[in-house]
């Protein structure tokens, strides 16, 4: 588990899971207080003035956050997204019973195949110990800059196609979001190893680049939360986050690879293409379903 003690392993795990209750209960909140709003006045601004929104805003903050932090610190960046998808749980109960959203059989297999996912990458002990990587590293940065190019890259064809193919608006907004919140989990990692760094005596250059990591969480993080509110206007919360969780779910795996240049065990050889396969598997079934709504 490169070198994470399995009281830090089983803490991160927990934490994980909690903070993934905490934004999915959010999300539903949020859904709510979206189906409130008038379509043609500019959505966030009407949002930013609706108090159930802002609960579900505040719940992600003040509980999610700080729940997202401690399982970052203790298993790392790489395997805390798909610890968080088991707050699907609550999304699919919560936006059927307080948003009038439905689920058939197929929409309930779907959601099944993506905890089952969760729970391959838990199993996985894919984690990375941030305090013992080489943040200032050039091979490391450069990995690191290549990737956060790419996947913005990619965010920007999504976004800009969203226009172009109206009937998968809500499809490619949805995986829009997922890529900029993929993008939001990883800057956290190197944010608080940058942190831990300048805490334990480090230079003024760590703190310098906690700042510039910060920066990067920020937008990607508001732009990734402007992106799922558009998303919760157009399609259905129980459907479209579960998609969400395509890159949410790859992108930690591929970063572990590329970017930390890891070398996985023998759990993660087993679980992790598991896990991959049971989200596409899960995520294909429901995209299905809201392409046809």
């Amino acid at each position: 588990m490169n070198n994470v003690s399995q009281m830090a392993y089983g803490i991160g795990i927990a934490a994980g899971i909690a903070a993934g209750i905490a934004f999915n209960l959010g999300i539903v909140i949020q859904k709510m207080a979206v189906m409130q709003t008038t379509p043609s006045l500019g959505l966030m601004r009407q949002l930013l003035r609706s108090p159930l929104w802002l609960a579900g805003f505040g719940l992600q903050v003040f509980l999610g956050v700080p729940l997202n932090i401690i399982a970052q610190t203790n298993v790392g960046p790489s395997l805390v997204p798909g610890l968080m998808a088991g707050g699907m749980i609550v999304l699919s109960v919560g936006a059927v019973r307080l948003t009038g959203e439905s689920l058939d059989k197929v929409d309930i297999l779907g959601i099944l195949l993506i905890i089952a996912a969760v729970a391959c990458f838990g199993f996985s002990q894919l984690s990375v110990n941030i305090r013992q990587v080489d943040l200032w590293e050039p091979a490391f940065l450069l990995r690191l800059a290549i990737f956060t190019a790419a996947v913005t890259a990619l965010s920007a064809v999504f976004h800009f196609s969203q226009n172009k193919i109206q009937s998968w608006s809500a499809l490619l907004r949805t995986l829009n979001a997922g890529l900029l919140l993929a993008q939001t989990e990883l800057w956290l990692g190197i944010l608080l190893g940058f942190l831990a760094r300048w805490i334990s005596g480090g230079s003024a250059r760590d703190f310098l680049a906690s700042g510039a990591a910060a920066v990067i969480l920020l937008v990607s993080n508001l732009l990734g939360i402007a992106e799922n509110q558009r998303t919760l206007q157009i399609g259905e919360a129980a459907k479209m986050i579960p998609i969400q969780n395509i890159p949410i779910q790859i992108l930690p795996v591929v970063s572990y690879l590329t970017v930390f240049f890891l070398k996985p065990g023998s759990s993660a050889l087993m679980f992790t293409p598991a896990g991959i396969v049971l989200v596409l598997a899960g995520s294909g079934l429901l995209a299905r379903r809201q392409a046809a709504v």
